[in-house]
């Protein structure tokens, strides 16, 4: 223990023995009423019940004494492990942000829906592997000839004029779509 906590006990101890001598008037002792007892240690007999009533339920043990500690209990207020699952399972199948994880989750959870810091915090917890991190997307059509590649790429704006341009902010986009079935491409 330390020494700020062995001082409330060697403190109140006495104090709470007196206390039930008073109550259960047992004789010899020293203050007839608890009036007495509480102008002699100079506390009001609202504390003195407090901290009788918390000896009492520690079955007059020492550390009962002692005050509790301040806050939630370390874990108590975090996400249900099921709602981790769930949120992770979205994050490394869409690959989305916090914002988007958090509206595409408001029409399940409703008000146990996490906020977006915590949904940063989750992601964060169990992090991606590097072949996770890399979102695969596949675009298929109807027939299976017709599977297209497509890569977005941003460059300067002095690509050649050939090329298909689209203008946007300083930056241009070069789109470069591949069919399988061809297997021909537009190359730099």
């Amino acid at each position: 223990m330390k020494i700020s906590q062995q001082v409330i006990v060697k403190r109140w101890k006495p104090i709470l023995e007196e206390y039930e001598k008073i109550q259960n008037k047992v004789f010899p002792r020293p203050f007839r009423f608890v009036k007495a007892l509480c102008l002699a240690h100079y506390i009001s007999s609202k504390e003195l019940r407090r901290y009788y009533r918390k000896w009492q339920e520690g079955k007059k043990q020492d550390d009962s004494l002692l005050p509790a500690q301040r806050g939630a209990r370390p874990g108590s207020r975090r996400t249900p492990k099921e709602i981790e699952r769930n949120i992770l399972k979205a994050y490394r199948r869409f690959g989305s942000n916090r914002y988007e994880l958090v509206l595409l989750f408001k029409p399940y959870y409703l008000d146990k829906t996490p906020s977006p810091a915590t949904m940063d915090r989750i992601k964060k917890r169990y992090p991606l592997n590097p072949a996770q991190k890399k979102i695969i997307k596949h675009y298929e059509k109807v027939t299976p000839g017709e599977l297209a590649h497509i890569d977005l790429t941003k460059v300067d704006c002095t690509p050649p004029p050939t090329r298909h341009i689209y203008r946007k902010n300083k930056t241009c986009c070069i789109i470069k779509i591949t069919s399988k079935k061809k297997k021909k491409g537009v190359k730099w």
